[in-house]
Parts: structure tokens; C-alpha cells; sequence
């Protein structure tokens, strides 16, 4: 099956699940001829420089998702099927309902190329030539340390995202809304979910309880609508989170844990980067911006998105690269990049295939 008959066939299922990030077969031909100059380059040779050259797809690509977000599964499969490689897909409980929903959906051409495992799959993972995995870091370590040298792997671990709200002159209440859709998509559980809004410390504390409030407010709008189901063991770390913040004299804004879709809101002065613990749970850190190096030390090399609420100066821009930031948008878009984005600073497609080159004259 050629390319374009693939992306031909992938086109509805773009339009179905929008969450995917591409509009349809539009973004999947743009994104093939990015990243691979060509969009017949998995098909036949083409000129590259003073020889020919062609990607040849893994024949088989073995997926391991993580369990909290079917996105990413969603997208690596769909990826794969773009390729043309059969796809077996290592599924935890918590997200198979969502992916055997999305395989429904595929043509009977591409379902067939599509294998669920509820576990590890020792004879699939062998088989194949290509390993995606997604997870923490000793996931990532675990089955990298199980691939052999000549097998191509590739990690996504857990990342972490940021705003940059800076110095605050005025309350603007249209970016804290944007700021609160960011938060609450995915229930703040996926790698582009921001964990902190960073403040510069200059700012009043009167305008940042103030601001706090007006997040508070703009979260509590929401509360009522479904998120993702969250368990007792979830909603007591929550509890303890707020408690332990009150504790140490941090100002917590929040909402009853009995609300369908809870949130939290805590304004604190540190020294560091801490993790919240999801579920709409968002701390508004007031940071001294000569020390945000410092304070960015705990997750160095692993952050993923910096949500700008307004501007950012050209310094600050470079703290958060050199600490390997891999993207930077307006609040309201964190959770929705561009079908073109490097995920994890690397090109998508690109990453899965190698290649071929032909420097035989004619």
C-alpha cells in the first residue's frame, strides 16, 4: 500500500478524533514531506544531494502506553499506520476502552495492522524492529535495557510543563481562562499539562492573591463538568497536598473533593520546582527570576511545553531552553501543538524509519 493511500484512509479518523492533533490528510501530507522531504519517500527513491535516497518503514513496531493519557497512544499507533508497519500495542487497563474504541473506527486495511496485548508480550517485542514506549523513567530504562543494539527505541518519558505569567500589572481575566482550560484538559495528567504558574516575586502579594482568586474563580467554572474519574487514594493525596500546604502557611483556594471535577489553586514562595498532583491541581509559585536556574534544577531535561501568559523576555527564554524546554506557545494551546511539533524535541516520523541511499549512477 502506498503513502498517499494510507493518509487517504487515515483522514477520517483524524476528523473523528480531534484530540489526535491533525485536521486530516492535509497535516498528514505536510508532515511526511517535512520530515521525510518527500511524500513518496517511503514508496521509491528520490534525489537527495548528489545521490538518491528512500525510508524504509519498521516492519513492526511493538507500543508500550502509559496509563494515564490514551492520547498518546491514539497518536503513536495512528503514526505507525502512517508508515505502514503493523503496530502490536501493549495497552493498560486504564486506557484500553479508549484505544479499542479508536481501532473501531480504523478501516478494516488498517485495523488489520493492529494487535492489542494486555501484557508484555515477549515474542511481539522480539519480532519487532522498532520499540516505543511510554512511561516513567524506569519504564523507559526497563525496556530499553531489554532492546537489542540493532533494534531502533525510542522513549517518551513523563514531562513536565510550566507558565510563565512574570511581572503582573493588570488582572487579565481572558489568559487566566486560557490558563484554566490548560489546567483542566486531561485533568492536568498528561506531559503538557502545566504543574506551576511562575510569577516574578517583585509582583504585589495583593496582585497575586488577586490573581489567584480570579484563577480560583475561572477553575470553579468547570467544576461540574466530567473529568477524568479520580479514586479515593487520589482524592486523599489531594486532601494531604492541602493540608500539608496550609500547614506550611501557603494560601490555598479550593473546592469541595465532592465536586465532580475538583480543583486547587496554592500560592507559594520556593526554592524549587515541586510536582502537584494532577486533577486540576495548580500551584502559582512567586519566583525570584535571577535564581530561576535554581529553581528549575529538579526537572532539568525534562521539561516539555512553557505556556506564555503574555510575553516573555529574551533571558528567560534561554533559562528555560538551556533547562530543555522543547516548546513554547500562548496560554489556552498548551494541550493542543501543532500537528508539526517536535514531540520531545524530536521529529515524529523521522525517528521511526531509516534509510536507504543509492549513489549508483544511472
Amino acid at each position: 500500500m502506498q503513502t498517499l493511500e494510507r493518509i487517504e484512509m487515515l483522514d477520517a479518523i483524524c476528523k473523528l478524533f480531534p484530540e489526535i492533533g491533525f485536521r486530516g490528510k492535509e497535516d498528514l501530507i505536510r508532515l511526511v514531506e517535512l520530515e521525510l522531504k518527500s511524500l513518496t519517500a517511503l514508496d521509491d527513491f528520490f534525489e537527495y544531494g548528489q545521490a538518491k535516497t528512500k525510508a524504509i518503514a519498521p516492519r513492526q513496531i511493538y507500543h508500550v502506553l502509559a496509563a494515564n493519557l490514551y492520547v498518546a497512544g491514539f497518536q503513536s499507533v495512528l503514526l505507525g499506520l502512517l508508515v505502514g508497519s503493523f503496530n502490536v500495542v501493549q495497552c493498560p487497563k486504564p486506557v484500553t476502552e479508549s484505544l479499542l474504541r479508536f481501532i473501531s473506527f480504523l478501516p478494516k486495511e488498517l485495523k488489520n495492522q493492529v494487535e492489542l496485548c494486555f501484557a508484555f508480550n515477549q515474542k511481539a517485542f522480539e519480532q519487532s524492529d522498532c520499540i516505543v514506549v511510554f512511561g516513567g523513567n524506569r519504564t523507559i530504562e526497563h525496556f530499553k535495557a531489554l532492546t537489542p543494539s540493532d533494534k531502533r527505541f525510542i522513549g517518551h518519558g513523563h514531562k513536565v510543563s510550566l507558565i510563565w505569567v512574570g511581572t503582573i500589572e493588570n488582572i487579565n481575566r481572558e489568559k487566566i481562562t486560557l490558563s484554566a482550560k490548560d489546567i483542566s484538559l486531561f485533568s492536568q495528567l498528561g506531559c503538557l499539562s502545566p504543574q506551576s504558574m511562575l510569577i516574578e516575586e517583585t509582583t504585589p502579594t495583593n496582585t497575586i492573591l488577586s490573581f489567584c482568586g480570579a484563577l480560583a474563580e475561572s477553575l470553579s467554572q468547570t467544576s461540574s463538568e466530567k473529568g477524568f474519574d479520580i479514586n479515593m487514594e487520589e482524592l486523599a493525596t489531594i486532601k494531604q497536598l492541602r493540608d500539608c500546604s496550609k500547614a506550611l502557611g501557603w494560601t490555598v483556594w479550593e473546592s469541595s473533593l465532592t465536586e465532580i471535577n475538583p480543583w486547587t489553586v496554592i500560592h507559594r514562595r520556593s526554592n524549587s520546582f515541586e510536582p502537584t498532583c494532577g486533577y486540576r491541581t495548580i500551584y502559582v509559585d512567586s519566583v525570584d527570576k535571577t535564581k530561576l536556574k535554581e529553581w528549575l534544577k529538579p526537572i532539568q531535561g525534562m521539561i516539555s511545553t512553557v505556556g506564555v501568559f503574555e510575553t516573555i523576555p529574551d533571558d528567560i527564554v534561554r533559562i528555560f531552553i538551556d533547562a530543555g524546554a522543547t516548546r513554547f506557545c500562548s496560554v489556552g494551546q498548551m494541550q493542543e501543538p501543532s500537528a508539526f511539533w517536535h514531540h520531545d524535541g524530536r521529529n515524529r516520523i523521522e525517528d521511526l524509519v531509516r534509510w536507504v541511499d543509492w549513489e549508483i549512477p544511472n
